[in-house]
């Protein structure tokens, strides 16, 4: 996997950086809370790009794709 690709067990680090690590449901709230952009894996949990995490921080502008509701689900 490329480094740019931040999977899900880092995401739940993230999520609750101390204690024990979150749930899919968790990770995937508090990513939309934060505005990171995700998508799915295999397992049911989430994945997502440094890009996208650098945007949601503001720390670069957002993609301007046209984003479809049911890629999301």
């Amino acid at each position: 996997m490329s480094s740019r690709i931040v999977q899900f067990n880092t995401l739940q680090e993230l999520c609750t950086p101390h204690g024990p690590p979150p749930r899919a449901a968790t990770v995937r709230r508090w990513a939309e809370r934060q505005g990171i952009r995700y998508k799915y894996d295999r397992h049911g949990g989430i994945w997502t790009t440094l890009d996208a995490l650098n945007a949601a921080l503001g720390l670069v502008e957002p993609q301007h794709d046209d984003i479809r509701e049911e890629d999301n689900i």
